[in-house]
């Protein structure tokens, strides 16, 4: 799918603390409030009679004018405009169809939405919203209806999967590091790779409980992740080939230990080729690549400050 462009967009929030956010999704609609304001009215545009029904209702002269003018700008939306919202810890947003505001059964009035609400970008990343820059995430506190999103360019960046030159250009420089980082990986002795493949792991916070370099039966090392109460078998291997990372997948013990990581200094050619299929039932090869990549982002904050600056 191609790019969109879009010269205006909006949050709305769906209802008070969110209780039309499933149905407006599930439906493809934008749920709004405003039941004490006649649909014909709308429709005829009495703006007069429509701004009398919202005083009479909200007391704070404020809250009334911000409330009219965001009914206003509902009304006049049309599918050139993005809306955005959240729910379930994702940025949603959707166009809208060009029609007027509709109401059913008293549920709430609503504008349909042109192919309905999408929480990925163009490109099929999940939009979470911890991975959202802040100017877009610290939309989900605003306390009205609805608000302008400015500035346009990151939320266009966002929908439509583009990245910023800065950010291609760190990504690339990441990618060479990884690159001499693995040349550097294939050049350590057998005994400083075990280690340094304790050192990865033990960094991500999980504690071992063997003991590095003592041979066990199965495996070389044994992690607990004790915040989760799951147990990791780590075999590292000096050279292997794919035959052998076979046996030993067909022997992990997948009802005591969650993950087996079967990491590898030297693959020959036909393990370096394999791909470990999705329904591995737990057991992953980490390359020398894999675990070069492994090893940049355990030394600093690199993969963090690029999900935070798109």
């Amino acid at each position: 799918m191609g790019s969109i462009e879009f010269d205006h967009a909006y949050y709305i929030k769906l209802g008070e603390k969110g209780k039309w956010e499933r149905s407006s999704i599930e439906e493809g609609k934008m749920r709004i409030g405003w039941t004490n304001v006649a649909l014909e009215d709308l429709r005829r545009e009495r703006w007069e009679l429509i701004e009398r029904a919202i005083r009479h209702k909200v007391k704070n002269p404020g809250s009334a004018t911000h409330d009219l003018n965001s009914l206003r700008t509902i009304h006049g939306s049309n599918h050139g405009d993005v809306w955005i919202t959240f729910s379930d810890s994702k940025l949603w947003w959707c166009r809208l169809e060009d029609g007027p505001i509709l109401e059913d059964g008293g549920v709430s009035k609503y504008r349909l939405t042109d192919g309905g609400w999408h929480d990925r970008s163009l490109q099929g990343k999940v939009l979470l919203v911890n991975t959202l820059p802040g100017n877009i995430a610290q939309l989900q506190a605003f306390r009205a209806t609805s608000c302008t999103v400015g500035p346009l360019d990151i939320l266009r960046r966002l929908i439509n999967g583009e990245d910023t030159p800065e950010y291609a250009a760190v990504v690339e420089a990441r990618e060479e590091l990884v690159c001499r980082a693995e040349a550097l990986v294939r050049h350590l002795h057998w005994k400083d790779f075990e280690v340094l493949v304790d050192l990865v792991f033990s960094g991500a916070g999980w504690r071992r409980r063997s003991v590095v370099g003592k041979t066990m039966k199965f495996a070389d090392i044994e992690f607990e992740d004790r915040i989760n109460n799951e147990s990791y078998q780590v075999q590292v291997k000096s050279r292997s080939t794919l035959a052998e990372f076979r046996e030993y997948a067909d022997q992990f013990n997948r009802d005591e230990f969650r993950r087996l990581f079967y990491v590898v200094h030297s693959p020959d050619d036909t393990l370096a080729a394999y791909e470990v299929p999705a329904d591995s039932g737990g057991v992953v090869l980490v390359s020398p690549r894999r675990l070069a990549a492994m090893v940049v982002d355990a030394g600093g904050l690199v993969g963090w400050v690029l999900e935070k600056t798109v």
